[in-house]
């Protein structure tokens, strides 16, 4: 089966509010992520973190954020800025992501 991607961007909301944006309506997410599957784990340069789904600001028709501490040091750690393109490898569905910067 081929690896599965989800197109995300780098959001700022303000000075320390860094994460990703899940780009795609509110169906989109649905076929990718389940509320009551929170925290869901996302790899970050090895690492699994988790990061709450549960909330109004990924399921909110506008947003799909992932934000956390862990996220804004790996975007630090990268070099990325608000609206790059990142990816979030599927590694298990609805359950367990991997952030890249591209593609592999």
């Amino acid at each position: 089966m081929p690896t599965e991607y989800i197109e995300c961007e780098v959001w700022n909301g303000d000075k320390d509010g860094w994460g990703l944006k899940v780009l795609g309506d509110v169906e989109f997410r649905r076929l990718h992520f389940q509320r009551s599957n929170s925290p869901v784990l996302v790899e970050l340069r090895g690492v699994a973190h988790p990061f709450n789904i549960d909330k109004k600001g990924f399921w909110n028709r506008d947003y799909g954020e992932l934000a956390g501490m862990k996220l804004r040091e790996w975007i630090a750690k990268t070099g990325l800025k608000a609206g790059d393109q990142v990816w979030l490898e599927v590694l298990e569905p609805l359950q367990k992501f991997r952030a890249l910067k591209t593609k592999r």
